[in-house]
């Protein structure tokens, strides 16, 4: 089943979100977004900044995490521990 994920995260900036995602393999012309997103969305907020992912699973966002995101926020410098809101998708809009 699909799961929703808002991460918050405290102190963090456009400079730092972009060096993740590059580490990550996650921008530019050669970027492969990994087997199981669905959607993404990311932006500033008053005290940081928040990711919204829609994945096709739990797992699969967890090994995206474990195999791919932790070691970029460890080549990128670190980040602080997100405040997480996880959900069950009960329904969904992508336009093409």
């Amino acid at each position: 089943m699909a799961v929703g994920l808002i991460m918050q995260f405290s102190g963090v900036d456009a400079a730092k979100y972009d060096a993740i995602v590059k580490e990550a393999g996650l921008k530019g012309k050669n970027a492969v977004w990994p087997a199981g997103i669905i959607s993404h969305a990311a932006g500033p907020t008053t005290d940081g900044w928040c990711v919204v992912d829609v994945w096709s699973s739990q797992a699969q966002f967890d090994r995206f995490l474990s195999k791919t995101l932790k070691p970029a926020f460890d080549r990128a410098g670190g980040m602080p521990e997100p405040h997480v809101t996880t959900f069950q998708i009960h329904n969904k809009y992508h336009r093409a």
